[in-house]
């Protein structure tokens, strides 16, 4: 928390020491190195993403100055937390580098960027033309148990759930109904997060549009928030995400679904994500295409459900990641769903299991709102069924297995809640204690929150998947 002028007198004394010795502390290991600088505008090579200490004083220009550095923007509703330019002639990584020894910045780091994995041709969509029938024949609905949840939920309240991704067809004729008024395309700063193919080489054109018909068939009432962070390279970086992630959460998401994510950990991405949660938002991502075990971001964060992806007899997908981290297994080989321009087609990744997740969080949230983050969490995991017989070399590594969706509701329905340990810690309930201004969101809302919590004793390159 920021101290009050009284009791930040004894700090501000020492500022002028302070400042002397960074300027020693810059000069040592600046000196007059010069470092490769990028040939294109990457921003995971130009630009850097800080975050100020409050408790030292300092301001953002006494960073530029120091550095050489330029604000671009400051991420909004936050604390502290800007994207700036480098210099010339000194790359991202090197910057953040020695600003991260800075005691007058909590954390710096390149703003990450990263390609697509469908880029490589491996994981390509199948055009299905205009038939929709397949929507309701694939192998996903019996699996999952859908048809009960439907059921159990026709009657639900209202829910809406962010779906961050490539931008969406918003006319499509089966999803027309679902979008809603709020939504924002990060990429080209305006408010109409719908993109048009402009060459054959737009691999992530539809990519969007599918994840939200995913959300849209497992909970066909909930309301789909579009915010496009990705271009049609499917590219993006950290600070959009983030924009993205506090815009949901400040606009009434219950709900964010992330079919992308990063190799790199993120301060930034963590800390968002972790705010997300703490005002009551589910945040849940896709655990990556690259058939390793190493974590990706946020997807590996402690307040996020990471997904991988399973094919119809429970196999883990040849593409998919797998690891102690993982919290679940969805359907993610060969489906169906919503593609540009009013079309339908069949799509592979960890991208296409993550919001069944999301739609199953949207459906038990409509059931009953006043759950906490972590106890729709225990019941999407407490419920799953173990997918371990049919993985025998990859035992605990894929988590809780497939969500069974229709127990889900029945369990919520009769009140006989399960409680998983290591799902998730207490603190993504909590507003971290250096967060200022951190949302619009209902403040009523965080307090309930933190209330239920403490009487249940609960303590990047981006790429789509």
């Amino acid at each position: 928390m920021l101290c009050s002028n009284s009791r930040c007198g004894r700090t501000i004394s020492f500022l002028p020491i302070l400042s002397a010795v960074v300027a020693l502390i810059l000069t040592l290991i600046m000196g007059q190195a010069v470092f490769a600088q990028s040939s294109d505008s990457d921003p995971a090579t130009t630009q850097v993403v800080v975050k100020l200490n409050p408790l030292l004083g300092a301001t953002i220009e006494e960073i530029n100055a120091d550095y050489g550095t330029t604000t671009l923007k400051p991420l909004l509703n936050s604390a502290g937390i800007y994207l700036l330019q480098t210099p010339v002639g000194i790359t991202a990584a090197n910057l953040a580098g020695k600003m991260a020894l800075d005691p007058r910045l909590l954390y710096a780091e390149p703003n990450f960027v990263g390609e697509a994995p469908e880029g490589a041709g491996r994981h390509t969509w199948g055009w299905g033309g205009e038939d929709s029938k397949p929507l309701a024949s694939q192998y996903a609905i019996d699996l999952l148990g859908l048809p009960a949840a439907w059921e159990l939920s026709r009657d639900g309240n209202p829910v809406v759930v962010a779906v961050l991704d490539s931008g969406v067809q918003l006319e499509h004729p089966a999803l027309a109904g679902v979008w809603t008024e709020t939504r924002y395309d990060f990429v080209d700063d305006d408010e109409d997060p719908q993109v048009v193919m402009a060459s054959a080489t737009d691999i992530a054109i539809g990519h969007g549009t599918h994840v939200a018909g995913i959300v849209h068939l497992v909970a066909p009432q909930a309301h789909i928030m579009p915010l496009r962070v990705l271009d049609t390279q499917a590219r993006g970086d950290i600070f959009r995400l983030a924009e993205a992630i506090v815009y949901a959460t400040d606009h009434g998401a219950n709900v964010i679904n992330m079919s992308l994510g990063t190799s790199e950990k993120s301060e930034l991405l963590n800390e968002v994500t972790n705010q997300a949660t703490a005002l009551g938002v589910t945040v849940i991502a896709a655990a990556g295409n690259l058939n390793a075990k190493d974590r990706q971001f946020p997807a590996g964060n402690n307040c996020v459900l990471a997904v991988t992806a399973v094919d119809e007899g429970l196999r883990k997908a040849d593409f998919a990641n797998y690891g102690s981290w993982i919290d679940l297994a969805a359907p993610g080989v060969s489906i169906y769903s919503e593609l540009p321009t009013n079309g339908y087609g069949w799509w592979s990744g960890t991208s296409m299991a993550t919001p069944f997740v999301a739609g199953q969080a949207a459906l038990i949230y409509s059931m009953n709102s006043r759950l906490n983050v972590r106890q729709i969490a225990e019941l999407i995991v407490g419920t799953a069924r173990t997918v371990d017989d049919a993985n025998p070399d990859l035992r605990g590594k894929l988590g809780a297995g497939i969500p069974a969706v229709g127990v889900s509701l029945q369990r919520l329905q009769t009140g006989d809640l399960p409680q998983v340990g290591g799902v998730m810690s207490g603190s993504c309930l909590q507003l971290p204690a250096t967060t200022v201004a951190v949302s619009n969101r209902d403040k009523d809302n965080v307090k309930m929150i933190n209330e239920s919590s403490q009487a249940n004793n609960i303590f990047l390159p981006l790429i789509v998947q």
